[in-house]
């Protein structure tokens, strides 16, 4: 087989064998954990609809199922997808230079991430609506009053991380 007819499209069967997924891919793909979509635990529910593809012959048999069945999430049809398909990208490599980058951007950090205030409020906005987020308890970082063990001083817990922002973040 020609490395360039080496791709397929896929679908994960509901039990009464109907699509709730349809996917593109290659080698051991639709067998693999997806981020969002859940394998079926039953392999007999995994089925290659075509094989021996070009990558371009795949995405266009993906868009076709994609668009005939239709997804949930736009109230077209029964399908899980997120796009229409024909997008996505194969075997990405991230070039050294990125990677060097990156590990240079991080090196010697002692300090955790620290969110800035519009971050917190954009964060806020986006969470209001999301249901994975319904129920969970937030501390009230402004109720428990603690000492500082460098100055003495008494704070809130929430004045208390700005007070440590200003010892972390000193320019000299």
């Amino acid at each position: 087989m020609d490395i360039y007819q080496s791709f397929y499209v896929y679908a994960y069967l509901r039990p009464d064998n109907t699509p709730y997924y349809i996917g593109k891919g290659k080698g051991n793909r639709a067998y693999s954990k997806h981020k969002n979509i859940p394998v079926p635990k039953d392999k007999t529910k995994i089925i290659i609809i075509e094989n021996n593809l070009t990558e371009v012959g795949s995405f266009a048999i993906e868009r076709r199922l994609i668009k005939w069945y239709g997804r949930k999430d736009n109230n077209t049809g029964i399908l899980r997808n997120r796009t229409d398909g024909g997008d996505g990208v194969t075997g990405r490599k991230c070039p050294d230079e990125l990677k060097k980058h990156f590990s240079n951007l991080f090196k010697g950090r002692k300090v955790p991430y620290i969110r800035t205030e519009q971050h917190n409020i954009n964060h806020g906005k986006f969470m209001k609506g999301n249901e994975h987020a319904k129920g969970s308890k937030r501390p009230d970082l402004n109720r428990k009053i603690v000492s500082c063990l460098h100055c003495k001083n008494q704070y809130s817990l929430g004045q208390l991380v700005n007070h440590f922002k200003s010892f972390v973040y000193k320019t000299e």
